[in-house]
């Protein structure tokens, strides 16, 4: 099987007119296994903050391709809601999607890692640099950075991806969407926040190079998050 292009990244927040209770049981019993029936779906994965900031949840889906999404049976979805899920999406404070395809190259994972058991330990960053320094990012991330984040002791896989498109999930509220997202996102999975405290992460984030392209960043977002649940397609 050939691997996956694309990438469908959501932030979620319950917010006060729905419980956190609610909006779990319905993404993992409802919402999840509907789009986990698309072949082209491979896996999916939810997570919760442990950096105390908001959105609180996530949710990223690996694609066939980002095309899918504008194809039937995925693109009926939303005609075809049941009246419980029409009432969370009425009611959900926040669900910002976003897609992206994948960047190369292709970073091998840590040996022995199984798609089954992301994580659990997530860090998504996400980069905006001024267009004339971008292809110097992007040697920087496949010439220094992941290979040296590969050397830290707890690292499972590191991918990046380009913006696509981004917008609030339909039947949302579109006002609750701000803003386009910096272009590019990498995402880094570990086996837990021990790594961050080794002599060998800290040299990773802190070389010349590393330092110079964070300073000429217009954006340099980094998030935390742990595994709630994950799914993969075969298991289906």
């Amino acid at each position: 099987m050939s691997k996956p292009e694309g990438l469908l990244f959501v932030f979620g927040e319950a917010g006060p007119k729905l419980s956190d209770d609610e909006f779990n049981d319905w993404y993992d019993n409802e919402h999840v296994p509907l789009r986990m029936a698309i072949p082209a779906f491979r896996t999916t994965a939810r997570w919760e903050a442990t950096d105390g900031k908001r959105p609180y949840y996530l949710a990223t889906y690996d694609l066939e391709s980002c095309a899918v999404l504008n194809e039937p049976p995925y693109a009926t979805l939303a005609d075809t809601r049941s009246e419980r899920e029409k009432d969370v999406i009425r009611r959900v404070q926040l669900l910002d999607r976003r897609t992206y395809d994948v960047l190369g190259p292709d970073f091998p994972p840590a040996p022995g890692y199984d798609e089954r058991e992301p994580g659990p330990c997530l860090i998504t960053m996400q980069i905006e640099i001024k267009p004339e320094l971008e292809d110097e990012l992007n040697r920087w991330y496949a010439e220094e950075h992941i290979g040296l984040l590969a050397k830290v002791p707890g690292w499972r896989r590191s991918r990046r991806f380009v913006l696509r498109e981004a917008g609030p999930a339909k039947g949302t509220d579109a006002a609750k969407v701000v803003g386009r997202p910096p272009k590019y996102l990498a995402v880094h999975e570990w086996e837990s926040p021990a790594s961050f405290e080794t002599r060998e992460f800290k040299h990773a984030t802190s070389t010349p190079w590393r330092m110079k392209m964070f300073d000429s960043a217009d954006t340099w977002e980094g998030r935390g998050f742990k595994l709630m649940r994950a799914w993969v397609q075969d298991q289906q």
